[in-house]
């Protein structure tokens, strides 16, 4: 979705159709059926028809890139294919159980990643519901066809709401009737648009004429998601979503009441009393207004829980600043929504890593951003160059920064210490990570990202009041020399619990126990830390 501009982009997350623009397993599926359906028109053998399918799927996947999300998608999407064409339905839980197997055995973190669970709970989802849907549906005037697209629709919509809820903070109301509409024309796009690539060496005037039906098909898409995302109340919080799900969960109980026929005649009335409390209830809370900023007396950094990765956030009375944005299924962009935080004075990206900048481009689209703060480095990344397109559609200004670059917001004093040249070559993005102090008062932090001290020996360093221990407390050899420089009174590690890396290293931890009085805190054992300062004393507390 790099090519569309930020106000299409948001239509589709609004309405519930975000799904139709990532490269993921459903697509993948469309694809495949799409295919399928041609070669039975053309009368052509079941087993010709899952090898054509095989091999869309390969095709697809060499086209759109090799990469880990594309080969995810690829993989998902195969063996969901397999799985909905095979004739028993409990092959096709076998195939989705390899499925979920193959990925996870290559990348154990799937399991976190909001892709992952979106791509195999809807295919769950159509499994389970689709043929359920299409039983209580017979008799109806309806045809087979509509009654799946609409049977997809509303599945999807229904299984996939809680696991966007729990990541994004906000879920699309009106998902089922939008998918509905808009599903017949997606496979129409990816299919014609595929056609068109393949038929371009051949006959440019065919793949011209196919271009052109795509481009319809587009059109529809973008005007279902326009219409749907901009209806009143199109997305709700976390607080409406519950509120409503009680209210149906009343409704249901209430039916299924009704149909056994509870005996004793005060069931109905404590069942519509009962209802009636819960109703009110949720929506008492689903009115509470969302969370207050609580602005800081002086200083307030926030060494966020992200897991492996980083992310901190500065505060001033008057400014917020947030340096990194964690790996993605950190969902960094909610966690500051519960923080009551609605606007940040600017972001930096350290340098183009997932476990860095992974959530910077949902930060980006969701707050109120007054500038990003890019080193612009020679190696760049998928997420660092998403977080720079979300800036550019929404308008937000890029700032390049290097060593001696400053920024000033509030009080606080954000310095660039390194990397000097913005595109110094460098096959290690480490040696090249943003190296930054932040100032406030007689208060100074220092912020190295995952620059070791093969980097920070080369920089004139005084003393800090607290260190951002680099690079989430891996081995660094010259440690011990620096902390002797940098005389720490309260050191962070973030880190993931339990991760593959063994972060933080037993040898970085007994380093650490050589400086005097030193307050040690980690994110992996206390989750989020939170350091205040007036300007001169610190405080620190842990929301673990």
């Amino acid at each position: 979705d790099e090519g569309l501009a930020e106000p299409v982009r948001e239509d589709f997350r609004a309405s519930g159709l975000a799904h139709l623009l990532a490269v993921s397993g459903q697509n993948v599926a469309f694809l495949a059926l799409g295919v399928y359906g041609l070669g039975w028109l053309l009368r052509l053998s079941k087993v010709v028809r899952e090898l054509a399918t095989l091999g869309a799927i390969a095709a697809y996947v060499l086209a759109v890139g090799w990469q880990p999300s594309v080969i995810r998608a690829g993989v998902a999407g195969a063996l969901a294919s397999l799985a909905w064409l095979a004739a028993r339905p409990r092959d096709r839980w076998h195939f989705l159980a390899l499925g979920a197997l193959v990925l996870l055995a290559w990348a154990p973190t799937s399991l976190l990643d909001p892709g992952f669970q979106l791509s195999f709970a809807a295919v769950a989802g159509i499994f389970l519901g689709v043929p359920r849907l299409r039983a209580r549906l017979e008799g109806y005037p309806l045809p087979a066809r509509v009654v799946d697209v609409l049977g997809v629709a509303v599945v999807c919509g229904v299984v996939t709401a809680p696991i966007v809820l729990f990541h994004f903070g906000e879920a699309p109301v009106y998902t089922v009737p939008a998918n509905a509409v808009a599903l017949p024309a997606a496979p129409a796009v990816l299919g014609l648009g595929l056609l068109a690539a393949a038929a371009d060496p051949l006959s440019p005037e065919a793949a011209t004429a196919l271009a052109w039906l795509a481009g319809w098909a587009a059109a529809w898409l973008e005007l279902v998601a326009r219409v749907f995302g901009s209806l009143p109340g199109a997305q709700v919080g976390p607080r409406t979503a519950l509120a409503a799900a009680l209210v149906f969960g009343v409704v249901w109980v209430g039916t299924r009441q009704t149909r056994t026929r509870l005996s004793g005649p005060g069931s109905a009335v404590a069942l519509a009393a009962a209802g009636l409390v819960i109703v009110a209830a949720a929506s008492a809370w689903s009115l509470r207004p969302p969370p207050a900023w609580h602005a800081p007396a002086g200083l307030r950094v926030t060494f966020l829980d992200v897991g492996q990765g980083d992310s901190v956030l500065l505060e001033t009375p008057s400014a917020r600043l947030l340096v990194d944005q964690g790996p993605p299924e950190a969902n960094v962009a909610g966690q500051l929504r519960r923080m009551g935080i609605r606007s940040l004075s600017a972001v930096v990206l350290t340098h183009p890593q997932r476990d860095h900048v992974g959530g910077a481009a949902d930060v980006i689209r969701q707050f109120h951003v007054g500038v990003v703060l890019d080193p612009e480095l020679a190696a760049t990344g998928p997420e660092r160059e998403e977080a720079i397109a979300a800036a550019r559609g929404r308008g937000v200004p890029i700032r390049i920064i290097r060593s001696g670059s400053e920024f000033k917001a509030g009080g606080l004093v954000l310095r660039v210490l390194w990397p000097p040249d913005p595109g110094l070559p460098s096959e290690d993005p480490n040696l090249n990570a943003t190296v930054l102090s932040a100032s406030y008062g007689e208060t100074d932090v220092f912020l190295p990202a995952d620059a070791e001290s093969d980097v920070t020996a080369r920089l004139r360093l005084g003393a800090f009041e607290v260190l951002k221990v680099a690079h989430h407390g891996s081995v660094d050899p010259g440690l011990e020399e620096q902390l002797r420089v940098l005389r720490p009174k309260v050191a962070v590690i973030s880190a993931g619990r339990n991760n593959d890396y063994g972060h933080p290293r037993p040898e970085t931890l007994a380093a650490l126990t050589t400086v005097p009085g030193l307050a040690l805190y980690r994110t992996d054992t206390q989750r989020r830390v939170v350091i205040e300062s007036d300007g001169r004393r610190i405080r620190v507390r842990t929301e673990g």
